[in-house]
């Protein structure tokens, strides 16, 4: 498991760039990425081996080896990996600015984020290889190269992948189930309670939310919003120096050591060793 940066002050101003990669090998995936999304970062993930079932948005899609993965900003994802044996690269992308498609998104939201890449898998496999290869060597003008690269990435794929997506099927899901979803999306450091989400008009029991929820999300309640914290705390532990107790209580545990409990049982690490795995690899780059 790698995480690799190009440092900030390498990075290119007004046009679309890499801004790190990441390497998933076999044996890593077993320490899923749990739930979370990025503010202003999109994710291309290129599915080299394995299969399983990916969370995006609002919905589960099937993904397998040659799959390419879009990941928009702002867009939840979860990576439900963890009892197949999937290798993965991943492109993290600032910058993006596409005609008729909002900042920092690659698709529409409505698009099939899902891509089977056919014919251009292997050039693609090349392409990101060669970049995640430069950044690790960090040879001279690495970041310069590894951004030409990238820009034959985009345009291989926007000439010949992303110009006839399909439009996802919109599942249907109960409305008031739905917008309860969003708000635990927007407030999930808050303690959540259903009975406090009452709409007098549309009155909802907790046992019928619980059991709805689940069948159209594949998690209780509870278990969603753990993976959302512990989503979010990955994010801090690669990307900040807070300390372990600050970040369980930033993204709302109300102890240290339950956070590290729920940590250790999702992520199969403790806190402190994801950081030290990420803290180094970032370090090398």
């Amino acid at each position: 498991m790698k995480q690799l940066f190009i440092p900030e002050d390498k990075l290119p101003k007004n046009q679309p760039h890499i801004v790190y990669m990441s390497k998933v090998d076999v044996q890593d995936s077993g320490y899923p990425r749990t739930m979370h999304s990025h503010a202003d970062i999109v994710e291309l993930i290129l599915l080299t081996s394995g299969k399983g079932n990916v969370f995006i948005g609002e919905q589960y899609f099937p993904a397998m080896k040659g799959d390419l993965l879009v990941y928009n900003s702002q867009v939840l994802h979860d990576e439900l990996f963890k009892n197949d044996s999937v290798s993965l690269y991943c492109i993290g992308i600032a910058g993006l600015k596409e005609k008729h498609i909002r900042a920092n998104a690659l698709i529409t939201d409505d698009e099939q984020p899902v891509i089977t890449t056919h014919k251009y898998y292997e050039p693609l496999f090349n392409l990101f290889k060669a970049c995640y290869e430069l950044l690790e060597d960090r040879c001279v003008n690495f970041e310069k190269i590894v951004q030409h690269i990238f820009s034959a990435i985009l345009l291989l794929l926007k000439s010949n992948l992303l110009n006839s997506q399909r439009k996802v099927a919109v599942e249907q899901k109960v409305d008031l189930v739905q917008e309860i979803k969003r708000y635990m999306d927007q407030h999930f450091t808050a303690d959540f309670k259903i009975k406090n989400l009452q709409r007098s008009s549309s009155p909802i029991s907790e046992f019928y939310f619980a059991h709805k929820f689940k069948e159209l999300y594949g998690y209780t309640p509870i278990e969603y919003i753990r993976r959302r914290r512990i989503g979010e705390a990955q994010t801090l532990l690669i990307t900040t120096d807070k300390s372990i107790t600050e970040i369980a209580f930033s993204v709302g545990f109300n102890s240290s050591s339950y956070f590290c409990t729920t940590f250790k049982k999702i992520v199969d690490l403790t806190p402190k060793q994801y950081r030290i795995i990420y803290t180094e690899r970032k370090q090398d780059s």
